[in-house]
């Protein structure tokens, strides 16, 4: 027993001498807020205990800055840990105050505005002092920093993280002239300035699952994506924006992270894509550290990545925004027209629809609108109108509502047709639904125009409009075909941000809200709900059935 004993203790003895991975301490650092980070990217079969001694810190502080990683950490996926202060910092710190510069070479996640804010020195007096006409840098450039007892202090103040939330002024590209400043102030007090440089080429790099290596499994979707987005591009151009895009195929990289140590793929400014959520998550950790702004643009489910990282901004908006505007339409509807009564239609025990229900109920009471309840199931659909019936008061003059937050296609169904019957004479009822309705297949759709259904929607295009008609005649004359509902987004998405990179530089990511923008076949305002947090769209397009059977948008 005892030899069977011993032969476990020398296993486990090597076991733990040979299947531990040496933990090579990063040299890569990064300063967010006050705060400054190691920028570690995961090796294989490392793990959060054999970080945190590598790393001389708790695996609570590894969580707590890397939200992702107490799912397990994935190789490629870059950590956030927290450097320790120490002595020998301090000492390092003092001897270089006594020279007459210092000497900082630049990393591959550093601007020059990073490096302006971590020494306290302007970005001007940088460029003087080393004689540079552009801003763009490279990686393990070495640049002298002057003190700042030497440096202009006559010159625009630049702070970043955390300091950015006071009010202070954020520089982002620069030039040869503080003149050439232009100021714009968002909603939250904050000042984004881009020192404007016409001469500086922004780099673009879209991430796109587009299977180009072989024409028999190409993704024509995302395809149509980046043809929508060259034409936006091309726009920007033309309005005298400086443009580089570099595209990357994710079927080329295998595994996926590999993409990020590619030469020449720190120098995007910006990034848009991957499409999905779950690949997504391969950048994100490279975004907040580099401070490259990363786009979601098709995926509702994305918008968790928003949270604690201020560089990754979600398009699609979310579900409760849909509810949320339809519910602000309704309560405008209601206002405009004296409504005489609000209907609430739900269906009994449907626990699938219980996300809509009980949000619509929240918003209404929050803006105190009275409204009545009906809940009803599927089966008691034929005996439900006379108690509908007996909610509208079909001698008034005054117009009556019913919202109905269910995407049950036969509840639906049954709903729009016991209100069309409770249209008498005098008595008119406009109903508010969502999204997915504009995929039923069975529903009578004449009973849409005839409720004068309105529905707050992400996505649609109005052909009658002018620039829609434009960019059809470009993508015809282009492609040589019809464009798709991704080659629409995918020139939205790509116009509305290149018009924030080229106001603000990669600092719009910084405002609490960015101003609203209506596009091809969406529309745009872009919110954070905390400093620390990404920005997320929360705009939708609203549109309203007509009794002569069109379909319009409500401005």
């Amino acid at each position: 027993m005892r030899i069977v004993y011993l032969f476990v203790l020398i296993l486990f003895a090597i076991t733990n001498t040979y299947g531990q991975v040496a933990i090579k301490v990063s040299s890569e650092k990064v300063k967010i807020g006050e705060n400054t980070y190691y920028a570690h990217t995961v090796q294989k079969k490392e793990t959060l205990h054999s970080l945190s001694k590598a790393y001389n810190v708790s695996i609570a502080e590894i969580i707590k800055n890397n939200e992702s990683a107490a799912a397990g950490l994935k190789a490629g996926a870059v950590l956030l840990i927290p450097i320790k202060t120490d002595a020998a910092t301090a000492t390092t710190a003092t001897t270089a105050q006594d020279s007459e510069y210092q000497k900082h070479t630049v990393k591959w996640y550093e601007d020059i505005t990073d490096i302006s804010s971590k020494y306290g020195v302007s970005v001007e007096a940088i460029m003087a002092l080393n004689s540079l006409k552009s801003s763009k840098l490279s990686p393990r450039q070495t640049l002298l920093i002057p003190h700042t007892a030497q440096a202009d202090h006559t010159a625009v103040g630049v702070h970043t993280g955390a300091e950015a939330t006071a009010g202070t002024v954020i520089a982002t590209a620069d030039t040869n002239a503080i003149a050439n400043a232009i100021v714009d102030a968002d909603t939250a007090g904050i000042s984004l300035v881009k020192l404007r440089n016409h001469d500086e080429v922004v780099e673009i790099g879209y991430i796109l699952p587009l299977e180009s290596t072989d024409t028999t499994r190409i993704n024509t979707n995302f395809m149509d994506f980046y043809a929508g987005s060259l034409i936006a591009v091309n726009d920007m151009k033309q309005a005298g924006v400086p443009l580089k895009i570099n595209v990357y195929d994710q079927s080329e990289y295998t595994p996926l992270h590999r993409l990020i140590d590619q030469e020449g793929f720190s120098q995007n400014q910006l990034l848009i894509g991957p499409a999905r959520a779950k690949v997504l998550s391969t950048f994100t950790g490279y975004s907040q550290s580099s401070h490259t702004p990363l786009v979601s643009p098709l995926d509702n489910a994305a918008e968790n990545f928003t949270k604690g990282n201020p560089y990754f901004v979600q398009m699609p908006a979310n579900t409760i925004s849909q509810i949320s505007n339809t519910v602000d339409l309704l309560d405008k509807y209601r206002i405009q027209d004296s409504v005489s009564t609000v209907l609430l239609v739900c269906e009994k025990d449907n626990i699938s629809d219980s996300l809509f229900v009980n949000n619509t109920k929240r918003l209404l009471d929050s803006k105190g609108i009275a409204y009545q309840t009906i809940s009803y199931g599927i089966l008691e659909g034929r005996d439900i109108y006379p108690a509908m019936l007996a909610c509208v008061d079909t001698l008034s003059a005054k117009p009556h509502i019913a919202i109905v937050p269910s995407n049950s296609e036969a509840f639906v169904s049954d709903v729009l047709r016991n209100l069309d019957l409770c249209q008498k004479p005098g008595a008119k009822v406009t109903v508010f639904g969502f999204p997915k309705w504009r995929n039923f297949e069975t529903i009578n759709v004449e009973l849409y125009h005839k409720t004068r259904l309105h529905i707050c929607l992400p996505y649609f295009v109005d052909y009658s409009s002018c620039d829609v008609k434009n960019f059809l005649l470009q993508y015809r004359a282009l492609y040589c075909t019809e464009p798709t509902p991704y080659a629409f987004q995918g020139y939205d998405i790509t116009k509305y941000i290149l018009k924030q990179m080229e106001k603000y530089g990669n600092s719009f990511v910084h405002s609490n809200e960015l101003e609203t923008e209506t596009l091809l076949q969406s529309d745009f305002t872009l919110r954070k709900d905390s400093p620390e947090n990404g920005l997320k769209n929360t705009a939708t397009r609203a549109i309203r059935y007509n009794p002569d059977y069109s379909v319009s948008v409500i401005r």
